[in-house]
């Protein structure tokens, strides 16, 4: 069983859809919402695993609606605008449905579900998926892809493959979703994934430096370095 929810702007679309997915009992619908406030409060509020997702609705769009998130379910985005559909594939989305929907199109897309693990709320945890927007680009990226977290003010430089885009969100918010086993707080500026570390070295004043996988080093303060000696057993 996989819970759904529908964000859509117009009560018909959404009434069309709760009808359609009567078809599919294995999508369990528990909640629509109107715009995007709404529908990240009912989001956040209900943790599906699956979101109908209009693009185009009031109060934002939807990917202003997918950076305000914690936790990012899958998407099916559905929209009447066909221009839409290239930015739309760049956030990774299960499938795109043009309005109106057709019955056999919306099978496919729920076809392409059972192609991937059902998704339960403890898988998502620790792993959840982090929408990420620099501009007209966009990506859902898993914690464990990003190799390190950077301060820069009220933003935080997320660096991850050959990307590093910067988001509007402080590293301590950051630093509270992701595992703790696996990203640790280097200093005031850097939050490192210990995975992606490949040389530790002694530096000054009795601190450490970490050389990271990919490129790049990162200081780590005196009083963390003590707990990283800790951690892992230095």
């Amino acid at each position: 069983m996989i819970d759904a929810v529908i964000i859509e702007d117009s009560e018909l679309a959404r009434f069309e859809l709760e009808h359609q997915l009567k078809a599919h009992p294995r999508v369990r619908l528990v909640g629509q919402a109107g715009d995007v406030d709404s529908g990240v409060e009912l989001i956040e509020r209900e943790a599906p695993q699956l979101a109908f997702l209009d693009i185009d609705l009031p109060g934002g769009d939807a990917f202003v609606l997918l950076e305000r998130l914690v936790h990012v379910p899958q998407i099916i985005f559905t929209t009447a605008y066909e221009h839409f559909a290239l930015r739309a594939f760049d956030v990774n989305t299960v499938d795109y449905l043009l309005k109106p929907i057709e019955p056999e199109r919306l099978a496919r897309a729920i076809a392409k579900l059972d192609a991937e693990p059902e998704p339960t709320p403890a898988a998502r945890s620790p792993d959840a998926p982090i929408y990420v927007k620099d501009g007209e680009h966009c990506w859902l990226v898993k914690p464990r892809e990003i190799r390190l977290v950077e301060a820069v003010g009220n933003y935080s430089r997320l660096y991850f493959g050959t990307h590093s885009p910067m988001i509007y969100r402080a590293l301590g918010a950051i630093e509270a979703q992701m595992d703790p086993a696996v990203f640790f707080r280097a200093s005031r500026s850097h939050l490192v994934n210990l995975n992606y570390v490949d040389q530790i070295s002694p530096w000054t004043n009795g601190g450490l430096q970490l050389t990271m996988k990919g490129g790049g080093d990162v200081e780590v303060s005196r009083r963390q370095s003590l707990r990283l000696k800790e951690l892992l057993s230095l």
